[in-house]
């Protein structure tokens, strides 16, 4: 028995791999088991039902190229006509052979899709869902880095798993360097994930093998020469020092991020340059400054605080508002509480149509009487 399951499975990756001599088995099986899902209703017309012969016809979908796909289809129709013509030809029968006929005219425009990009069975799925992983791993922040903490949320819009904002984080040790990239890819939908997931690994290439006053003027090349029309993207870049707390920003076209500052209250940064992919060699020039103890930096997608007819001011103050109890404390080396930022996401922007992205980055500890960091 295990020898068998074993030659089914190769026998089963290589159908989907494409093999002709697998996929020509797969059709004889399918065509045999629709011959005796159509012969059984006939035989025992109350005790199996017609519609049985979706099965085989749903299945083959999955597996089969095009044409063999064609070959099941006017099979199962014709058992199931056959059947409505021997038995009932004018009552339910007739209507269940209709129903076949239409998922039957379904299944194959999706085979043409699936045919079209090679894949068959679940094949499709999984490369999606090692992609949607992959991503994850790119915007996956630190923790807990020296005396900082770091908290991200990315909702896409009705809970997907794509969207089209995205996050990459690189971080240089040796040259105590954090960057961290925040991307809005514009529309919504699945063209603008589709174009986000291209943006993330083209930028991924670039981010940490790039001085990083140099990452959004590529970027923005890297998009000029795509030539995409009626399509951009804004993209705010952080480039962050942990070991002093100096910090420069870079934005193309992205809401201005707002630094939390533990004595002087919430300090908005400048504007920088054009959105990525309107004006080839737009220059980007970075904001300065510099994170204390007890410090915080918000950065936000536009689906976080737009509100259609309302001003943009007005979404960004609520959601400054709601960030304050979170940020705020006199006791500067404590931590963001965990989920912090996927609580503002829900309490600023639950159910806004669009892709929603916070990153909250703090930092921890006390100046001591000679100046180094007393974390606690």
């Amino acid at each position: 028995m295990p020898a068998l399951m074993a030659r089914v499975r190769r026998w089963y990756g290589r159908l989907l791999d494409g093999d002709i001599r697998a996929g020509r088995v797969a059709l004889g099986v399918l065509l045999g088991v629709t011959v005796v899902l159509g012969v059984l209703p006939i035989l025992m017309p109350y005790g199996w039902p017609p519609s049985a012969l979706v099965l085989p016809v749903v299945g083959g979908g999955l597996v089969l190229r095009r044409g063999q796909l064609l070959v099941l289809v006017c099979a199962a129709l014709a058992g199931s006509g056959l059947g409505a013509a021997v038995q009932d030809p004018r009552g339910v029968r007739l209507g269940v052979t209709v129903v076949l006929a239409a998922t039957g005219a379904t299944v194959l425009t999706a085979n043409r899709f699936r045919h079209r990009l090679g894949l068959r069975g679940t094949q499709g799925d999984t490369m999606l869902l090692e992609l949607a992983e992959h991503n994850r791993t790119l915007a996956r922040l630190p923790e807990r880095l020296l005396d900082w903490h770091f908290d991200s949320e990315l909702a896409p819009v009705g809970g997907a798993s794509f969207s089209g904002d995205f996050l990459l984080c690189a971080h240089r040790p040796e040259e105590d360097l954090l960057e961290l990239v925040l991307v809005d890819v514009s529309g919504k939908g699945s063209r603008a994930a589709a174009r986000s997931t291209h943006l993330s690994g083209a930028f991924a290439m670039l981010l940490g093998r790039v001085p990083p006053e140099a990452f959004l003027p590529a970027a923005n090349d890297h998009l000029v020469r795509m030539g995409w029309e009626d399509d951009f993207a804004t993209a705010v870049h952080l480039a962050l020092h942990p070991a002093t707390g100096r910090y420069r920003l870079f934005n193309a076209g992205h809401p201005p991020p707002v630094r939390y500052c533990r004595r002087n209250g919430w300090q908005p940064s400048g504007h920088g340059g054009p959105a990525l992919g309107l004006v080839p060699g737009a220059p980007y020039p970075p904001v300065s400054g510099r994170l204390g103890y007890g410090d915080s930096l918000l950065l936000f997608s536009d689906g976080l605080v737009e509100v259609p007819g309302r001003d943009l001011d007005e979404g960004v103050g609520r959601l400054l508002a709601a960030a304050e109890p979170e940020v705020r404390t006199h006791r500067p080396q404590q931590q963001l509480v965990r989920g912090a930022a996927s609580r503002l996401v829900r309490t600023v922007a639950q159910d806004v149509a669009d892709d929603r992205t916070l990153v909250l980055v703090r930092r921890l500890g006390t100046a001591g009487p000679s100046g180094p960091a007393v974390t606690g």
